[in-house]
């Protein structure tokens, strides 16, 4: 049984208690009321716009026209390198590095004085022959006289017909090595076989040369060509005189196909195509051209600008598009597979449905889910 000291220390424990649970119940409701009236005193803030994005349906095509594109190099119709038929020393050379040179004009000459001393001797020689055919002449036509009077053997006659002859042999020899020497001295001058422009010069004057050795190149400007390997079931489309393209250093010429090689190239196991440019076209040769050849694909799928597409997971790209949401129109992403790709544009197959409307720009400013406002471009 329990004293009454004890009963009065635990009843007033009990009230204690009581009381600091009072107190505590008293604050959080004084602060909850608080919190409230601060709370309604606050104006609730209004949605944000809908972000306004431009948009294109997309239109499902069946096919379209890729651009193939095969490198080739631009050359000189033609081409040659010059050199001199006979050997000598090199007395002048007329024309430099990138000089243009008119057809038949004189480009180079090789030192003839010693055949142009050989000419003045047989020609003395001609003359000395000639005197002694012009003695030899008129003894046959003396003898010849005397013979008929009786007053010369028929052998003198025979021996004076027989000199003069030999002598006009000897004669018409001379007038053969005259005419070996003049041709010995066109050789020694070298002309442009056509009118073009110099290339690479390789000797200079006063050097001693042998037959065949090349000085320059010369090169024709008219009407440059361009040499190209095509697969030759794409060759086997072309037809001689049509128009092709070709992008040069990123211009474009237009081009007419001249020829198309028989045979397949043994390394690259392409057929030759020869373009020749219009006249005016004046690349430089030796530049990269690139053919441009259009090839009907068959793909069914949509075009989408290049600036729509974004990455996506193992491989794959994707789109937004403008779908119908519960307060108006919301960003929906959609998974696209790439088939042909060109400067501005791709050709896309996906999860989209025909017709949808593709945002074609600003598509950094949005993600799924997110309200927006559409106009068409």
């Amino acid at each position: 049984m329990l004293n009454p000291r004890t009963i009065l220390r635990r009843l007033g424990i009990l009230a204690a208690t009581t009381a600091t649970v009072a107190l505590a119940v008293g604050m959080v409701s004084g602060l909850s009321g608080a919190i409230s009236a601060r709370a309604t005193g606050i104006e609730v803030p209004t949605a944000a716009p809908p972000v306004p994005v431009s948009v294109t349906p997309l239109a499902r095509v069946e096919g379209f026209t890729a651009i193939r594109r095969f490198t080739g190099q631009v050359e000189a119709r033609e081409s040659t390198t010059l050199a001199f038929e006979r050997g000598g020393t090199l007395a002048e050379i007329r024309v430099d590095e990138g000089q243009e040179v008119a057809g038949d004009a004189v480009v180079a000459r090789l030192d003839t004085r010693a055949l142009d001393a050989e000419a003045v001797a047989l020609r003395a020689q001609r003359t000395a022959l000639e005197a002694q055919a012009e003695l030899a002449r008129l003894t046959t036509e003396r003898q010849a006289e005397l013979e008929t009077r009786g007053f010369a053997a028929t052998q003198r006659l025979d021996e004076a017909r027989l000199g003069l002859a030999e002598l006009q042999a000897r004669i018409a020899e001379t007038d053969a090595r005259l005419l070996a020497i003049d041709i010995e001295l066109d050789k020694s001058v070298l002309r442009a076989p056509f009118t073009g422009r110099v290339g690479t010069r390789l000797v200079d004057t006063g050097a001693a040369v042998s037959a065949g050795t090349p000085l320059l190149e010369l090169l024709e400007e008219s009407a440059p060509e361009v040499r190209v390997g095509l697969p030759p079931h794409l060759a086997a489309t072309l037809a001689l005189g049509e128009s092709l393209e070709v992008d040069i250093s990123g211009r474009r010429y237009t081009t007419t196909l001249t020829q198309l090689r028989p045979d397949l190239d043994p390394v690259t196991r392409t057929q030759t195509a020869i373009l020749t440019l219009m006249e005016g076209e004046t690349p430089l040769y030796g530049q990269i051209a690139t053919l441009l050849l259009p090839e009907e694909v068959a793909a069914a799928g949509a075009w989408v600008p290049t600036a729509a597409l974004r990455p996506g997971l193992k491989g794959l790209w994707t789109v937004l598009v403008a779908v119908d949401g519960p307060d108006g129109a919301v960003v929906a992403q959609e998974a696209v597979e790439l088939l042909y790709t060109d400067e501005a544009r791709a050709l896309v197959r996906g999860t989209f449905v025909d017709g949808a409307q593709l945002i074609n720009g600003g598509t950094h400013r949005v993600t799924p889910g997110q309200r927006i406002s559409t106009r068409e471009s």
